[in-house]
């Protein structure tokens, strides 16, 4: 049986939002874990088409079960390919094995110190340069010597456990991708974090591969916690059946999470083609930015 130390009981209550009891019975560690899965059940994230192959990357070293299975099954659904590392020893085996795209490194592997070790290991080897890896330590600690101490030792990012931290962790990977690209294909602009409303928009012509790039947008969008989503269809000169199916897929995941998909700059010739298929009916869509936001009231 796997003992937990105080620590870690802390952080479980901290991200299930629950207070710490003073006297933690196990009943009580229950619903802690029944809280944390009714924010991460399946029906709230939606599963990638991404093939595999063309996937990124990412390295999980935690030793908190409940930490590595939120990372885990976000990640996944969100289309990346999840490695895990239990120990330092499990850490370093990976590493060695495989490239990474991304580590997530939580300080406490069991001790600071063992983080740190292993942040100066990854952060100093050929390999993390050659592959350009990006390394974002994680942490529920407060100590901001030790914050420091980690970007100082070449962490490209301290997030820290939040009870939404998961959530950060991927919308933090989603703008190292942006960063990756001098003129990303897709752009999301968040443009009312009150209201979760997003603008998507793309910078080139669509082609039917586009379809897949904005599907997996939307799902990373929507497992992020953005319900509300404004499609720019400035670039779209016309649309083919996999436009069809993936404005159909926009709006059905925001309309199952309580929100809202619009379309904007939607030429005559796309129009006609969502009319024909009634989406029109269906999609609202506004000739202007202005309108489509004020329609999120």
């Amino acid at each position: 049986m796997t003992i937990i130390s105080n620590e870690q009981v802390g952080k479980l209550f901290y991200m299930a939002g629950l207070e710490v009891p003073v006297d933690i019975k196990s009943e009580q560690i229950s619903r802690a874990l029944i809280e944390i899965e009714k924010k991460l059940t399946t029906s709230s994230c939606y599963a990638s088409k991404i093939d595999p192959n063309t996937a990124l990357n990412v390295l999980i070293v935690d030793d908190l079960e409940v930490s590595i299975y939120q990372l885990n099954l976000l990640l996944t659904q969100s289309g990346y390919n999840v490695y895990i590392a239990r120990s330092s020893d499990e850490a370093l085996d990976q590493f060695k094995k495989r490239n990474f795209d991304y580590v997530l490194l939580d300080l406490y592997i069991p001790e600071p110190k063992d983080g740190l070790a292993i942040l100066d290991t990854f952060h100093n080897s050929e390999k993390t340069k050659r592959n350009k890896t990006k390394i974002i330590v994680i942490s529920g600690t407060d100590n901001q010597d030790l914050i420091d101490k980690c970007l100082e030792n070449g962490a490209d990012e301290f997030i820290n456990k939040t009870s939404e931290w998961h959530k950060n962790v991927l919308q933090h990977l989603k703008q190292l991708e942006v960063q990756h690209h001098s003129r990303p294909k897709l752009v999301s602009n968040y443009i009312d974090q009150e209201k979760n409303v997003v603008v998507v928009s793309i910078n080139y012509s669509y082609n039917s591969r586009t379809s897949l790039e904005l599907e997996k947008e939307f799902i990373s969008l929507i497992n992020t916690g953005y319900h509300n989503i404004i499609l720019d269809m400035n670039k779209f000169s016309r649309i083919d059946s996999k436009g069809i199916s993936m404005l159909i897929f926009g709006y059905t995941i925001c309309s199952e999470h309580g929100g809202n998909f619009k379309l904007l700059n939607v030429n005559d010739a796309v129009e006609e083609s969502l009319a024909y298929v009634h989406l029109n009916t269906i999609i609202r869509s506004f000739k202007d930015k202005k309108s489509a936001l004020q329609s999120f009231a």
